[in-house]
């Protein structure tokens, strides 16, 4: 905020050869310190029931404006109905949005995000499926390690971020991938009373 009213006071700072690495380098250190918060609190959980498919519902509206501008399209599959479910919604949330996110970073033409939201053998099965760019076998030996990232801008700590708030939960998280045909990360939950997993 300091730079900003910097830049409104002082207009011409704007000429200074490197005024925009210095905006730049400041929201990449917000953006880190943000990450590095979330992987330090991942496992600090307020558990309630959530409503699976408003929950999924909740997730596409946050994201729509972007999925617009990005023109891809988020195909939600749920289930008629679901037994009860509990789990913190906030963290849930911001462990499928870092996977969402991912998904719509990795398609750089026509494509498509799958969500889907299943019971399977007695677990919550949430998945996220796309049509991207996909992982080499390398990339997905260390797709869960802290501070490894490909991206040009990435701080590595969305998918650890992520493995952290599902283990937490008392569940688990898998990918597979295909180099050019996309990825698929599941997290399987467990469907038990909360009582019986948090207490």
């Amino acid at each position: 905020s300091s730079v900003q009213w910097i830049q409104k006071m002082h207009p011409e700072v704007e000429d200074f050869e490197f005024w925009d690495q210095i905006k730049n380098d400041l929201q990449y250190m917000r953006l880190l310190l943000d990450d590095i918060s979330a992987f330090n609190n991942g496992d600090q959980l307020n558990i309630c029931q959530i409503d699976l498919k408003a929950f999924a519902c909740d997730l596409k509206d946050t994201l729509l404006a972007e999925l617009l501008r990005c023109h891809i399209p988020l195909i939600l599959k749920t289930e008629d109905s679901y037994p009860a479910f509990y789990g913190d919604p906030v963290r849930l949330k911001q462990a499928l949005l870092n996977l969402l996110k991912n998904s719509m970073e990795s398609i750089t033409g026509r494509g498509k995000i799958i969500l889907k939201i299943f019971v399977q053998e007695k677990k919550l099965l949430i998945a996220v499926k796309d049509n991207g760019c996909g992982m080499t076998s390398e990339q997905l030996t260390n797709v869960f390690h802290p501070f490894v990232t490909s991206k040009e801008h990435g701080t590595g700590l969305g998918l650890p971020i992520v493995r952290k708030i599902v283990t937490a939960h008392g569940g688990t998280v898998r990918v597979s991938s295909t180099p050019g045909k996309g990825s698929e990360f599941q997290m399987y939950l467990p469907l038990l009373p909360v009582a019986s997993v948090y207490l």
